[in-house]
């Protein structure tokens, strides 16, 4: 499969998951369904800087697009909770909204900490480096926080082998996601548990799709993937509004 056609996947999943956010927050299995996008794109950025023919320009379009991308998604998700990143989650327990920056900056971030894991000298200071890139995006309340940007650190790493990337996706998932809902168990006693807490787990299987990467750019619909995210988001948030 191609990464074109990856993205159109991709990008389907994450329609049904805004839906389902924005517009049927009820319904729990089109969050699980678009649990399986956000590990698409990670996989993507991975595969993207090894291509990249420059990667300044790689990650300005990231933050432009993140930039023109914020408004349309604030729209969408004005009166909702994101329990993607940990602050979101985290506001999802108190029952108060937490303001969040849209996953463009995410990817952006996670292409950093590729970049810094490449290219740096120590061990140590690459480590420092990236886990302040981490608390920036927690800082921020980029969608999915930390979590998506070792997420997406963790597929470059281990890219060239498929064990590899099935455990270490498997284990940034229980160190940065699954401890946090056991933690919030423990910390409040007889809390209800929901379902939506446990949606994430699901996303472990964009694998299947991930692992039928071809190595082939497909067709060059750059744009018009760049173009798509603010523009559903801004029909979501209409729809939403006047709803």
């Amino acid at each position: 499969m191609s990464s074109s056609m990856l993205k159109i996947i991709a990008y389907a999943l994450m329609l049904i998951d805004h839906m389902g956010a924005a517009l049927f927050p009820e319904a729990i299995i089109l969050r699980m369904i678009g649990r399986l996008s956000f590990p698409i794109f990670s996989y993507l950025i991975a595969v993207g800087y090894t291509k990249t023919n420059s990667f300044s320009k790689y990650l300005r379009s990231l933050f432009i697009f993140g930039v023109i991308s914020q408004i349309p998604f604030s729209l969408a998700f004005s009166e909702g909770v994101s329990v993607t990143s940990f602050s979101g989650f985290l506001g999802f327990l108190v029952g108060s909204p937490t303001p969040h920056m849209n996953i463009f900056f995410t990817l952006a971030i996670g292409l950093i900490a590729i970049r810094v894991w490449d290219k740096g000298q120590s061990r140590f200071g690459k480590i420092i480096a990236i886990l302040a890139l981490g608390i920036v995006a927690q800082a921020f309340s980029t969608d999915y926080g930390i979590y998506g940007v070792a997420m997406i650190l963790a597929f470059y790493i281990f890219r060239d082998s498929k064990a590899k990337t099935v455990i270490s996706q498997t284990s940034v998932f229980i160190m940065f996601y699954a401890s946090q809902i056991i933690l919030a168990i423990l910390s409040y006693p007889g809390i209800s548990i929901k379902l939506v807490w446990f949606n994430q787990a699901s996303s472990l299987l964009a694998l299947i799709f991930i692992f039928t990467y071809n190595g082939n750019k497909g067709k060059n619909l750059k744009y018009f993937f760049y173009a798509f995210y603010p523009t559903h988001l801004l029909v979501i948030g209409l729809i939403k509004n006047f709803m």
